[in-house]
């Protein structure tokens, strides 16, 4: 799998940029929502899931994950933050997109999408 991976604290994005590498997968880390955009709009590159954190310092995570699962492609999306409110979460609930509270281990995350988004894949992770 692809990930495309929205998390301004650079600290973390290596931390979870490895965990997820370490089951076999992609990684593209954005430190903002202008760099994740640049990612999806790169022809080059194919992009299967979208994490997002929710406060990045060009904007709201959780509506940049509401505008990704519009896109045409097909893109997972799921939003980790410690800051989520509730007004966010019901965005989140009625878009029907999946939300985890940091601190999470986003190799968890990434195989739990897998599983619930892609069972033609049959126990391969790439």
């Amino acid at each position: 799998m692809n990930v495309l991976l929205l998390e301004d604290d650079p600290e973390l994005s290596a931390v979870a940029c490895e965990q997820i590498e370490s089951r076999g997968h992609k990684v593209f880390s954005a430190l903002d929502i202008a760099h994740a955009k640049a990612i999806l709009d790169d022809e080059s590159v194919h992009v299967d899931i979208l994490i997002a954190d929710q406060q990045v310092p060009d904007g709201n995570g959780s509506l940049f994950a509401v505008e990704t699962k519009g896109r045409a492609n097909g893109i997972k999306v799921v939003v980790v933050s410690g800051m989520l409110g509730n007004e966010d979460i019901q965005q989140l609930q009625a878009n029907h997109i999946a939300y985890y509270n940091k601190p999470s281990l986003y190799s968890e995350i990434v195989e739990d999408l897998i599983q619930k988004h892609f069972p033609e894949l049959g126990g391969r992770h790439t």
